[in-house]
């Protein structure tokens, strides 16, 4: 099993390379990335939070005024920004599956596969409009043919981590940092 528990032996194994956490929208990224950059001693990003802040603006509204396609260029030119190899990565759920941004996560980083199952994923989202893959009615739908279309690809990821918890802040279910 993996034990973070000796950051220096993880970091040394990574050759200074960024962790990229990939997988679905909801799935964790972000809470998870959180507490293994404090546990790793790395910076923490986010990577739709740094496309918000870039574009002022939310993704909700990119998508909608601007489309999937030229969100997916916004995305990539934010990801090549993160030059910081002493870092965690948070991706966004479809950044990997984007042909140019994964050979460059490869390239660039340390991928890990934060998965989460379908009912996991539709707890987490059912009560927010802001996942504009997900907007309007039959969600579970929506859920599970992005995870159809996605998985094979997720799975290329070096290493996979499943998560079984339905809230997504880790940190509420007890998996604090020590």
């Amino acid at each position: 099993p993996l034990n973070i528990n000796s950051e220096e032996f993880i970091n040394n194994i990574l050759d200074n390379k960024p962790i990229v956490l990939v997988g679905m929208m909801a799935s964790g990224k972000t809470a998870i990335g959180k507490l293994l950059a404090k546990k790793l001693k790395r910076n923490f990003y986010d990577l739709d939070n740094l496309i918000e802040n870039e574009m002022n603006t939310s993704i909700n509204e990119i998508f909608q005024n601007e489309g999937e396609e030229k969100f997916r260029s916004i995305e990539y030119r934010q990801l090549t920004k993160i030059k910081d190899y002493n870092s965690v990565i948070a991706s966004g759920g479809g950044t990997y599956i984007n042909p140019k941004c994964h050979k460059y996560i490869n390239d660039f980083g340390f991928t890990i596969w934060i998965k989460a199952s379908s009912n996991i994923i539709l707890q987490r989202t059912k009560n927010n409009n802001h996942r504009p893959l997900l907007a309007g009615s039959d969600i579970i739908k929506k859920i599970k043919k992005l995870l159809k279309i996605r998985s094979p690809i997720y799975a290329k990821a070096k290493l996979s981590i499943t998560c079984l918890l339905y809230t997504s802040d880790a940190e509420d279910e007890g998996l604090g940092v020590d």
